[in-house]
């Protein structure tokens, strides 16, 4: 059973604004989240803690697709990947009433390698492409490495801004769109089917590709699976990626790309760059799914991730200064914090001397707002070990705002 709803309380700002191009560099997109610095934690990275993942049932699964391999296991990998996986696949999501075709499937090395070669085949370097704002950071640092330009578009309670969207299509300002459509990261909303059907619309009317990076669908609150964007793509314009990174292991890197019309050309640029995803992994989870494992701890999951989100939520709440505002996400595992007064440039960097993993505002953005926001994990269970990193994390919020006089009165 599902826990009770989130509590309420005061929620992030949600900046209006006037889109606008915008180049970026490879250093400024990466400026705010540098690996190797201070050790990945659990407030940091967006992921499931370990114990909740089941470990046991994935080794017995890879043993299995391993044994059933026989001499597959020593022939180059399916360049569009394993038809009984891509079959799997096909079950699996047509259960949830989303039909595709395992035919219609490529399987890639994790979503964001999906999303990148969909970037690679619909656009070239110089090209704007347009996402929403706040945006996922890596999807940024994605961007910046491929020489893309941005427009990044407001988000609205419902979504984004699908008004401006439409003006830069009827300008031609933008060559593809880019954009999570259930739970995204860090905001944690979700657009509303009538808006996933208008973004299937327009990229339809427009003639303009749309990648849609649905990496956390599955791990929504609702009982039944929000349907993506590309259910309502009549004409194949939109480009659906996902993976099993946050639902099931980071490291077996495996994610898929409906293509649509773009099947040809996705297909070929992904096999000569990988000339295949390992055979063995693949195997592997194709017997998870198969054997109903995924669902099930799937099922579990969604109600452990709204158990940590409530707990996280109600925590913060209470002890961050007044004024503050928590998220309340319908899914997925991230928190987005707005704390008035924070410089969390400053925030950061003492972070990262106490060895606090934490990813800050302006690391989702190529813009200058979210200067006081902060995303915060809740992928682990709300024990001990956590209120320690969550009672250092508002320690150094409170000290640095306690010296701000505007903001010290409100301190708690």
């Amino acid at each position: 059973m599902f826990p009770a709803p989130l509590l309420a309380g005061k929620i992030p700002e949600l900046p209006q604004f006037r889109s606008q191009l915008k180049s970026i560099s490879f250093q400024e997109s990466g400026i705010h989240y540098q690996p190797g610095i201070y050790e990945p934690g659990p407030l940091g990275i967006s992921q499931l803690a370990p114990d909740l993942m089941p470990t046991e049932a994935l080794q017995r699964s890879l043993k299995r697709g391993v044994t059933r391999l026989a001499r597959q296991l020593h022939t180059y990998p399916d360049r569009q990947g394993d038809p009984a996986l891509r079959l799997a696949l096909e079950e699996h999501f047509s259960a949830y009433g989303f039909p595709l075709s395992a035919k219609d499937l490529v399987i890639t090395g994790g979503c964001i390698d999906g999303v990148r070669i969909a970037l690679e085949t619909v656009s070239d370097p110089g090209d704007a492409i347009a996402i929403s704002s706040p945006c996922f950071s890596g999807l940024l640092e994605l961007l910046a490495g491929l020489n893309r330009n941005v427009v990044e578009i407001p988000s609205t309670a419902e979504g984004i801004d699908l008004d401006q969207f439409e003006a830069l299509l009827k300008a031609e300002t933008v060559k593809a769109g880019l954009f999570s459509t259930s739970h995204m990261n860090p905001q944690g909303i979700s657009m509303t089917a009538a808006q996933k059907q208008r973004l299937a619309e327009l990229a339809n009317h427009y003639q303009v590709p749309v990648i849609e990076d649905d990496i956390y669908i599955e791990l929504g609150q609702s009982k039944t699976l929000p349907l993506p964007a590309k259910y309502w793509d009549k004409g194949g314009f939109l480009l659906w990626c996902g993976s099993v990174s946050k639902t099931l292991s980071a490291g077996f890197r495996v994610g898929w790309c409906l293509p649509g019309r773009f099947f040809t050309g996705y297909e070929r640029r992904h096999g000569v760059n990988h000339f295949g995803i390992s055979t063995p992994v693949q195997a592997g989870l194709a017997d998870f799914i198969n054997t109903g494992q995924y669902r099930r701890h799937l099922n579990r999951a969604r109600i452990q991730l709204q158990r940590n989100l409530q707990g996280y939520r109600e925590y913060l709440l209470a002890h961050l200064p007044e004024g503050s505002a928590v998220s309340q996400p319908t899914g997925g595992m991230v928190l987005w914090l707005q704390i008035p007064g924070l410089n969390s440039q400053q925030l950061w960097q003492q972070a990262v001397k106490a060895g606090l993993d934490l990813r800050i505002g302006p690391a989702f953005t190529t813009l200058d707002y979210y200067q006081d926001y902060v995303r915060i994990n809740a992928g682990w269970p709300l024990d001990d070990k956590i209120e320690t990193l969550l009672e250092c994390f508002i320690g150094l919020v409170k000290r640095q705002l306690v010296i701000q006089p505007d903001y010290g009165a409100s301190i708690r």
